[in-house]
């Protein structure tokens, strides 16, 4: 893909090389005592401009030199710029697919947003894979002016029945999901909580693809998809080395 895009930029900027019969070209030496040609006074740095040899001269006799090393240095640059917008929006893209946790009393803690209506909130949710389906904490979407539905009596971890209740909420985010209509159970907890405002269960966990990184403490959902951007962001790097390599070989 990008030795194409490489290519076609170089016939791209072979084509913006000026038509016209006359130009201008300003040669001097750097300080490693390489020529250098530009086409612009303004490309000549100041401390060098009082050895400045600028000629009219006719296309047909310009130095292949100079013409050469101009298109290569505005083929690198354009390509570069190309480089950097994509690298930009690889990273963007990376980040939407990582989710950082807090560990609490051995439990995994997911921050997760909440929407009804036109208000929303963000809560703590322990990742439960023996729990069949999610459930809040009914202090914790106070806020939201939710409207409670009776759902009946369910038995909790520590072997307790509580009565619940069920609020349809219009969207639930979770990392880079996005989940419409989504239905919850409700509990009025007493206690202490460790911080959390319910469980995340399996109700989502099932259908869910993701990755414990350990070590940085953050979730990887779909790690297909997150390895897949993490190789073309490789690509953009050995590209842009090459691209430095070629620079470093033309001096």
């Amino acid at each position: 893909m990008f030795g194409l895009l490489y290519k076609r930029s170089v016939l791209l900027l072979l084509l913006f090389i000026p038509t016209f019969g006359e130009a201008k070209i300003y040669q001097y030496k750097d300080d490693s005592g390489r020529n250098v040609y530009v086409d612009r006074l303004s490309k000549v740095p100041a401390k060098y401009r009082d050895q400045l040899d600028a000629r009219d001269e006719v296309k047909d006799r310009l130095s292949s030199q100079a013409l050469q090393q101009l298109s290569r240095e505005r083929d690198r640059k354009q390509l570069q710029i190309k480089v950097n917008a994509e690298r930009s929006k690889i990273q963007d893209a990376i980040k939407k697919w990582v989710t950082p946790f807090t560990f609490h009393s051995n439990r995994i803690q997911l921050p997760i947003k909440f929407v009804y209506g036109a208000r929303s909130v963000t809560l703590n949710l322990v990742m439960d894979t023996g729990a069949s389906f999610t459930v809040v904490h009914k202090s914790a979407i106070g806020s939201l002016g939710a409207q409670f539905i009776e759902a009946g009596a369910a038995r909790v971890a520590n072997g307790s029945i509580v009565q619940t209740q069920r609020v349809n909420f219009d969207r639930v985010d979770i990392g880079p999901y996005q989940i419409p209509h989504v239905s919850a159970a409700v509990i009025d907890y007493q206690g202490n909580s460790g911080g959390s405002h319910g469980l995340l269960g399996m109700d989502f966990l099932y259908n869910a693809q993701y990755e414990l990184d350990r070590e940085n403490q953050q979730i990887i959902w779909a790690p297909a998809k997150y390895k897949k951007l993490q190789d073309d962001l490789l690509t953009l790097d050995k590209l842009e080395q090459r691209l430095l390599n070629e620079t470093a070989a033309s001096e």
